[in-house]
């Protein structure tokens, strides 16, 4: 018995407490999908949802890589898998294998896994840089950020994003180590691996993250401890994009098969999304679950911006060789994660507009805010720098008093809205029917980014001969049988996922039509000869002449040049990783620096979150107003003006936000709405705010096509009766408008025609076909 006690102890003493609570601080914020079934409609979730449920469909049909993607874009198919990062999907599908997890809920592992690195990989990095009580705070600076715990994962519903920004601290971890003293195996291994996962998880993030990691490469080369170890660094980018080039250079190579329409004007314009100063810093909002969409703030969270200001006056007493620390060159990593942090802030505000106009391809990343995620990873190392201003003996307690601050700010995003515990199903099926109740989604990309060039003018409904064949038992049908000649059979006699073998017998010649895109890959053989396949135009679809008699037709799905070299350069890189490795596994791996946590600040520290979750548990959930709203139907709790004003008896105005009624010409006028469908609505409405005086010459002016939330809104037909839609404006004031009193007038009218709805007073009657709400004052 003495032993056993003995030995307890011993594993005890050896246990890193600090990793075990970045475990449960990541635990508590993924608890809402551990604890709540399905995923919601509402969000990009879905999106992912029947991405991996094709993926594990075409799996399940032979096809270990498919780059085309045969039940998408109503049947026709879509070379999606060719060009979207699919690292996610297949992780979605291999917890899809474990008994009693669908694919809905290999999603939702998938979103718990990015919180899980995340957690672990900013305490590893903290513990490295600053210290075991420091790394606990970094954890829960990022994995209790607003963009990693509520943004990325529950208001967009971006499992591929959230990812791959999830992998980063874990990324810089494995860097860190591998470019100091402590470089060995694990860490080059961890640093290629993690490097090239990023970029199969989400393309566009991971090209930021080895951004990210080549300019840290750069920085301790030059002014840190890197400079003997740079080859090490230099390789593993090499071998990370190796390994990742069977996804990327095809992608690269066959770029001019697909329209790729995500720039421009409209919701997709980066100068639509810009972050003000105030929104960046402010705190986060309440969330109303009686919204349609939760109304949040894209903010870094006030406690990890707060925590991150006594940085500064660290950074400045390392430089003075004021403080002491016991890792070398400590000043010159908490320079980098600073300057780095201040550099992503810069790029999310207004002011980086010229860099955005005039930097070749960062158009593509859309959303300014998007870097919210990587500027609150470097942050987080800041945020527990400044434990290193208290004395030793107090930074346990204070540790635990920074994780305690960072999670009750956090508490307006640790409850999202609900959802329908009953996601659906997601059968080949189940997907095209959801594209064809009207999706913005088709292809489950919001603007045909994949579409092939050669569908000039793409259907907007399914076949309906192939769309009953999906209906029906056994194989899809996708001969366009309508155009066979008389007396011709066509009889499928093998069919896999990018694979269709027919017999056909016809007594003329004739061209055989597919309801299939054609894209790089596609081929067709009669009788194992290859035949040149014609593109139809407008849809784009495969057809070419099979001749008369009786012939055995194949069309199948291949790998192209670009592809069999993407595959050949990623075997390289394993290969050399594999040598790499041995090598490395002979001559050493790298000496270890891992200090634990102390008895004391495991106490400290453990209290503060055990606290935290049973207040939240005991005292927060249960009341309603404290950390969530719900607004029942008829009321938008949230706005700041209740009004209660019917237009033509469809649609009632329930309150609005106004933040100011003095503005300056060159301003501009912030407003909320808040809107709630009466009746199911058949007309697609559009709303308006004009600045008028009188009310006949408008001033200035802002229209939504589909009102609701900040940008794109959504279609009047798709309200729901019980929930609000909120609608958020910034109406420009030009400088030359005339300073004076101006009216602030709202209302809705059908673009084809310009018919405003009707405003009805309490007894029925027509007062107008608009409603002011306020007035405002222009001028200096």
């Amino acid at each position: 018995m003495h032993g056993i006690f003995q030995f307890l102890r011993t594993r005890a003493h050896r246990t890193d407490w600090g990793l075990w609570l970045a475990v449960a601080l990541a635990f508590v914020a993924a608890w809402p999908f551990l604890a709540r079934p399905g995923l919601p409609h509402q969000t990009d979730a879905e999106l992912h949802v029947y991405r991996a449920a094709e993926l594990g469909h075409t799996l399940r049909n032979g096809a270990l890589y498919p780059r085309w993607a045969p039940d998408l874009y109503y049947g026709y198919g879509y070379p999606i898998f060719n060009y979207y990062a699919p690292l996610t999907y297949y992780l979605a599908n291999a917890l899809d294998v474990v008994p009693g997890v669908d694919i809905v809920s290999g999603v939702k592992g998938v979103f718990v896994l990015g919180l899980l690195a995340a957690s672990v990989g900013a305490y590893l990095l903290g513990r490295e840089l600053f210290g075991p009580a420091p790394g606990v705070v970094a954890a829960a600076a990022i994995t209790f950020s607003p963009y990693l715990v509520f943004i990325d994962p529950h208001a967009r519903g971006d499992l591929a994003e959230h990812f791959a920004v999830c992998l980063m601290p874990l990324a810089l971890y494995s860097f860190h180590r591998l470019m100091g003293d402590q470089g060995g195996g694990g860490a080059f291994v961890g640093s290629v691996v993690t490097l090239a996962a990023m970029v199969l998880g989400h393309a566009l993030l991971g090209l930021v993250a080895g951004l990210l990691l080549l300019g840290y490469w750069v920085w301790i080369v030059m002014l840190g401890p890197g400079r003997r170890r740079a080859g090490w660094g230099l390789l593993a980018f090499v071998l990370a994009s190796a390994i990742a080039a069977f996804y990327w250079l095809p992608f690269l190579l066959e770029r001019n098969a697909i329209k790729l329409n995500v720039t421009g004007m409209g919701h997709f314009d980066f100068h639509e999304h810009f972050l003000s100063p105030s929104e960046l810093l402010a705190p986060s909002r309440i969330l109303d679950w009686g919204a349609t969409a939760p109304r949040f703030r894209y903010n870094l969270g006030l406690a990890q911006w707060l925590l991150a200001l006594p940085a500064v006056p660290v950074l400045v007493l390392l430089l003075l060789r004021k403080l002491s620390h016991n890792v070398p060159h400590a000043r010159v990593y908490l320079a980098f994660f600073l300057l780095t942090g201040l550099g992503l802030i810069f790029w999310m505000l207004p002011v980086s507009t010229f860099a955005w106009e005039r930097v070749p391809g960062v158009s593509y990343l859309q959303f300014p805010w998007r870097l919210l995620g990587p500027a609150n990873v470097v942050l987080a190392p800041c945020a527990a720098a400044g434990l290193l201003l208290l004395p030793s003996g107090w930074r346990s307690s204070a540790a635990a008093v920074c994780v305690l601050a960072v999670l009750l700010a956090a508490l307006p995003v640790l409850y999202p809205p609900a959802w329908d515990s009953d996601f659906g199903g997601v059968e080949p099926l189940d997907i095209i029917a959801w594209e064809q109740q009207g999706s913005f989604a088709i292809g489950t990309t919001s603007t045909g980014d994949f579409e092939p060039v050669g569908a000039a003018l793409v259907p907007m409904q399914p076949a309906p001969s192939l769309l009953a064949s999906y209906k029906a038992p056994g194989p899809v049908d996708r001969v366009n049988r309508a155009t066979l000649p008389d007396g011709a059979s066509v009889d499928i006699v093998e069919q896999r996922a990018l694979y269709d073998r027919y017999a056909v017998d016809s007594p003329d010649g004739f061209v055989l039509r597919l309801y299939l895109f054609h894209f790089p890959g596609w081929r067709a053989y009669v009788d194992g000869e290859v035949v040149e396949i014609d593109v139809a135009h407008p849809e784009g679809f495969i057809t070419f002449w099979v001749p008369a008699g009786r012939h055995e037709v194949v069309v199948r799905f291949e790998d192209t040049l670009p592809r069999t070299l993407g595959w050949i350069v990623s075997a390289m890189g394993l290969a050399v990783l594999a040598i790499v490795l041995i090598w490395r596994g002979v001559r050493g791996s790298g000496r270890s620096s891992r200090v634990t946590l102390d008895r004391q600040a495991s106490a400290w520290l453990g209290s503060a979150v055990l606290v935290f979750v049973l207040v939240k548990a005991a005292v927060v959930d249960p009341h309603e107003g404290w950390a969530w709203l719900a607004s029942p139907p008829g009321q938008a709790l949230a706005a700041q003006q209740e009004v209660h004003v019917n237009f033509g008896k469809q649609i009632e105005l329930l309150g609005y936000d106004l933040q100011q009624t003095h503005v300056h010409p060159g301003d501009a006028v912030h407003l909320v709405l808040y809107w709630r469908a009466l009746v199911p609505l058949e007309k697609n409405y559009q709303t308006f705010v004009h600045v008028a005086r009188p009310l006949d010459r408008v001033w200035a002016q802002e229209d939504h096509l589909n009102p609701g939330m900040r940008h794109g809104g959504v279609p009047t037909t798709l309200w729901p009766l019980d929930k609000y839609v909120w609608d958020e404006y910034d109406i420009p004031i030009g400088r030359d408008v005339p300073s004076g009193e101006y009216q602030l007038n709202v209302g809705l009218y059908l673009m084809h025609d310009g018919t405003r709805l009707e405003v009805y007073d309490d007894a029925g009657q027509v007062v107008g076909d608009g409603y002011v709400i306020s007035l405002i004052e222009v001028g200096y």
